[in-house]
């Protein structure tokens, strides 16, 4: 396949069609674009300025994609418009991706026809440029180095290497996982010489059978590992088990570490050093807060989220209530109301004019968007910020 062959069948099937499209590869990078129509959105002009789909997008479409033709959703928060998504397989294989902004519905059979046929053809032509695979390589300590140098200098060659190497892993919801050992005084303390030696020389080697291993390394300060969940959370939580088993091998009985989880991303450079931020802040917190959990989920350590990026997580911890429609406002009056007054019923209900049994409904419907327990002090801690903050948000004077 040559460029100009991809690029001229793309401009026909786009002439044909009259809407703009594009091809990205599955790592992301766009291959080829038609010219550009009036439906084109701030997403499609970022990728055809820089020659790459932005992570927050990436992820955006993994959430919704498919092996089979697929509508995505408009996103205006990273604008995107609605889309039309035909994945480019061929031997089970997927190739690339064709999209084009609008969705289904907007085309008449005979579009959505011509359509499936220029997909298949285009799918012809990538995959004459990937007849000579290259063969996945095994996690192994090459692996361990560009894993390093991704989360640790958010290198793209070492990504780009990594994506060659471990074949799907675009597809696939990455984590990054740290691990670190504290003192008797809750503090963390560095790594010691023999348990720098004995977990560097066997942390990888010991998960290298793990199907969701990418790829290990420690520092004097921690230990980092990638992992991909696969296909249910199941392989993700035995893949942390053998992680608590190997790490507790490496140590003396009786050393204290914590395990530190991120949030799940598509992964890329920026996303990766996120990722390496979470897992590290999580981990230390465990330390650092008796009231965490040993292994600390970056989704799971409430108000601390918050306090690392106000922005993001005010919106974020209040959503569920939110969108509960007309009633959204008073649930979030009962919501700040019984906050205030530290979970007092009573005062709670007179404050409000309620009777204790309309209360105790409004609370359980609360703890049931919000899938939190209120009688939990760190959940309150988080979601009482969060409303204070709120207030704070709407001031006008500066």
């Amino acid at each position: 396949m040559s460029e100009q062959q991809l690029q001229e069948q793309l401009d026909a099937l786009a002439v044909e069609l009259r809407r703009g499209l594009t091809i990205d590869s599955v790592s992301g990078d766009l291959l080829a674009y038609s010219a550009q129509r009036d439906d084109a959105d701030q997403v499609r002009i970022s990728s055809i300025l820089t020659r790459h789909v932005a992570p927050e997008v990436r992820e955006w479409e993994l959430r919704h994609a498919a092996s089979e033709p697929f509508a995505l959703p408009a996103n205006p928060g990273i604008g995107m418009s609605a889309r039309l998504c035909v994945p480019l397989r061929r031997n089970g294989r997927t190739l690339g991706y064709l999209w084009m902004v609008g969705t289904r519905d907007g085309l008449g059979s005979d579009e959505r026809a011509a359509l499936l046929r220029g997909a298949d053809t285009l799918a012809g032509l990538l995959r004459g440029a990937t007849d000579v695979e290259v063969r996945p390589r095994p996690p192994g300590p090459d692996l361990d180095r560009l894993v390093r140098r991704l989360l640790e200098d958010g290198q793209v060659e070492a990504y780009d290497q990594i994506v060659v190497s471990v074949p799907g892993i675009v597809d696939r919801v990455v984590r990054v996982v740290a691990i670190v050992v504290s003192d008797n005084d809750g503090a963390v303390r560095p790594l010691r010489p023999t348990e720098f030696s004995t977990l560097n020389g066997s942390l990888s080697a010991d998960l290298r059978r793990l199907d969701g291993l990418v790829g290990a390394f420690v520092s004097r300060k921690y230990a980092l590992l990638a992992v991909h969940q696969g296909d249910c959370g199941e392989n993700l939580r035995q893949t942390l088990d053998e992680i608590d088993l190997v790490v507790s091998r490496c140590l003396v009985d009786g050393t204290r570490f914590t395990i530190g989880i991120s949030d799940g991303i598509s992964l890329g450079p920026r996303s990766a050093r996120d990722a390496r931020t979470q897992a590290l802040t999580a981990a230390e917190l465990a330390v650092l807060d008796p009231k965490l959990d040993r292994r600390a989920w970056w989704s799971e350590i409430g108000i601390y989220r918050m306090l690392f990026d106000t922005r993001d997580r005010i919106g974020d911890v209040l959503k569920p209530v939110d969108e509960a429609g007309p009633s959204a406002p008073m649930l979030l009056t009962t919501l700040e109301t019984y906050l205030d007054l530290a979970g007092d019923v009573q005062k709670v209900a007179a404050r409000l004019s309620l009777h204790r049994s309309s209360l105790y409904y409004r609370l359980d419907r609360l703890s049931r968007l919000l899938q939190a327990d209120l009688s939990d002090g760190m959940i309150r801690l988080e979601l009482h910020t969060a409303l204070k903050l709120r207030r704070v948000a709407r001031r006008t004077l500066n």
